[in-house]
């Protein structure tokens, strides 16, 4: 065990370590992108990741980009043009705001069909930053679609994070594309889609975001050749162990998105990297994830791993228990 780390940066860098996937292109999703950020900078960087990433995940969509900057007002823009985009494209969304406020499917009335005071697509981001993946697979909509959403702040264009973090959220849409099922928008109704993607309906960070963060840093330090890159970032997750031993007793799946989900990123994306070097890169990517639809998350995870999620874990926390120094010997 204590060889892990040594051999986890032997395999990402080696020569023969990554797989050439060959991904099926039948459906050449195209891409959009809106954007109200004032850089002459944000948008070919987002289409130069974007090609990478389809280049080693494969093309998934269809996928709609919002680059949103500092000024609110044009944020509120970018909404409604969003709304009046979606209302044409598909005639379902339209007859739901036709509705004036009658309830057409339970649990729905008009002012929460879309952009307002309570539900803020994109407004949200010109104040707080970050960046996110919202899935339009719903069961009242026809066109279903993805929005993939970086802003001007957390991170920054001029920052490489702004990179690293559009591969991070273009990871969720890859995740998502492999399963099928819609949900509601009524939060009484249990939603499938979220079991089978984070194990259970109310959605668990450890694994989804685990992985989007792992892989996204891998791609990213990969392809611009800086390994301190990699390093770096993942010497900084083992800040959030202290808490999580502490506050969640080494129980990843008790961390839900909240406050404290940076630990389950952080945490998670260890896991990653350990149950990858133990059961390869392909049985994480391409077998797990192709089952996910028709076995459902647990059932995936036993037969591609050969374990149970707990056990796992378990296993897992045995190994994140050494000290820094420990894990990262064999990198100096």
């Amino acid at each position: 065990m204590k060889n892990l780390i040594f051999f986890i940066i032997l395999f990402i860098f080696s020569a023969n370590a990554y797989s050439d996937h060959i991904w099926d292109l039948e459906k050449e999703y195209s891409v959009e992108i809106y954007s109200t950020i004032k850089s002459e900078k944000a948008i070919p960087i987002v289409k130069k990741w974007h090609k990478i990433a389809i280049k080693e995940w494969g093309n998934y969509g269809p996928l709609e980009i919002y680059l949103v900057g500092k000024n609110k007002k044009e944020a509120k823009n970018l909404e409604k043009d969003f709304c009046k985009r979606h209302i044409k494209l598909d005639k379902e969304w339209k007859a739901k705001l036709k509705s004036e406020g009658k309830k057409i499917f339970s649990g729905w009335k008009k002012k929460y069909d879309c952009a307002n005071s309570n539900y803020k697509i994109f407004t949200q981001y010109a104040d707080e930053g970050n960046a996110a993946v919202s899935t339009y697979f719903k069961d009242h909509l026809n066109y279903n679609f993805y929005t993939l959403i970086m802003s001007h702040k957390r991170p920054s264009p001029n920052e490489k994070d702004y990179a690293q973090v559009f591969l991070h959220e273009y990871f969720h849409v890859y995740q998502h594309s492999h399963v099928s099922d819609k949900c509601s928008d009524d939060r009484r109704k249990k939603c499938e889609r979220n079991k089978k993607t984070t194990g259970e309906y109310e959605k668990r960070p450890w694994l989804m975001e685990g992985g989007a963060e792992f892989l996204s840093i891998l791609l990213y330090s990969k392809t611009t050749k800086d390994f301190n890159y990699f390093k770096e970032r993942m010497k900084w997750k083992l800040e959030s162990r202290k808490k999580y031993i502490s506050k969640y007793k080494m129980n990843l799946k008790e961390i839900v998105y909240g406050n404290d989900q940076n630990i389950a990123y952080d945490i998670g994306s260890w896991f990653v990297a350990f149950l990858i070097y133990h059961v390869g890169e392909d049985k994480f990517l391409l077998d797990f994830y192709n089952d996910l639809d028709t076995m459902g998350f647990e059932k995936s995870f036993e037969k591609n791993f050969n374990k149970s999620s707990d056990q796992y874990i378990n296993e897992f926390n045995d190994f994140i228990k050494q000290s820094p120094k420990e894990l990262f010997s064999l990198l100096n």
